[in-house]
């Protein structure tokens, strides 16, 4: 009896390990059928990015490949300009407190002159103390520093030279005018006008170029868009801030805005 389970427990562990054989051929199987799956949807990756790139190839053998550039000129219409105002008193309370009330006559001066609260930003503020080294001693605060920066932005430029005079006036001892700008408040449409020109270009250059070569331009295979940018300084901007002359009042000069667009241009030949 004892003979016959023995038996019976050893056929039991032979189908086991016979099973269990089986499910890890079955898997490793599957395992390989995976592996060669993928490699197979690699190559065909592969392959189709090949022939994308040998017709790109194709296509460039023979082409003509110029750039085109086009421009439009205008005359700005804002005005920017940053107002410092630096206020060095002996404690950082009385600091803030006349860096605050000059900053209100500002805004009051450009109120007057029709400046919107939404063109007037804070750029910069800052509180610190002015400190003062002797030798042999301990660095002492000998006052307090307070910056205040902002930005005005100016729609109606006939006006330029009179808001800086005015705001001049308040106190030209603690307050600087800096970075007068012109450009062209909405340049969309203008950038647009610029880059058919530049398109324009491409194809007048690349149509000479053909001619010259004896072949026939085709259609445009690849077209390239270089960021286009607008001439934040002005041609020939002129200023004279003179404003502690009552006689002799500040003069801007706002000449023009260019706005330019570049293209790159890759053409067929038939």
């Amino acid at each position: 009896m004892n003979i016959l389970n023995y038996r019976s427990f050893v056929l039991v562990m032979v189908i086991a390990i016979f099973f269990g054989n089986l499910v890890l051929i079955l898997d490793s199987r599957n395992g390989q059928d995976s592996i060669m799956q993928d490699a197979d949807n690699q190559m065909k990756n592969s392959s189709s990015r090949t022939a994308s790139n040998n017709t790109i190839i194709e296509a460039t053998k023979r082409s003509i490949q110029v750039t085109g550039l086009g421009s439009v000129s205008l005359e700005p219409d804002i005005a920017t300009f940053s107002i410092n105002v630096l206020t060095q008193r002996e404690s950082a309370s009385i600091a803030r407190e006349d860096s605050a009330r000059k900053l209100n006559q500002i805004f009051a001066s450009l109120k007057r002159f029709g400046i919107d609260q939404k063109d007037i930003r804070t750029t910069n503020y800052s509180l610190y103390p002015e400190y003062v080294y002797e030798k042999n001693k301990m660095r002492r605060i000998e006052a307090f520093n307070v910056s205040n920066n902002l930005n005005v932005k100016v729609r109606q430029l006939e006006q330029v030279g009179s808001i800086i005079d005015g705001i001049i006036k308040l106190d030209s001892g603690d307050i600087r005018i800096n970075n007068i700008a012109f450009d062209i408040d909405d340049s969309g449409s203008y950038e647009d006008q610029a880059r058919e020109s530049a398109i324009k270009n491409a194809i007048a250059k690349a149509s000479k170029i053909a001619k010259s070569a004896n072949v026939q331009l085709g259609t445009p295979s690849i077209i390239i868009d270089i960021e286009p940018f607008s001439n934040g300084n002005p041609i020939g901007v002129q200023r004279s801030m003179m404003a502690e002359m009552e006689s002799t009042p500040t003069t801007i000069a706002t000449g023009q805005i260019v706005i330019e667009s570049k293209v790159q241009v890759t053409f067929a030949i038939k």
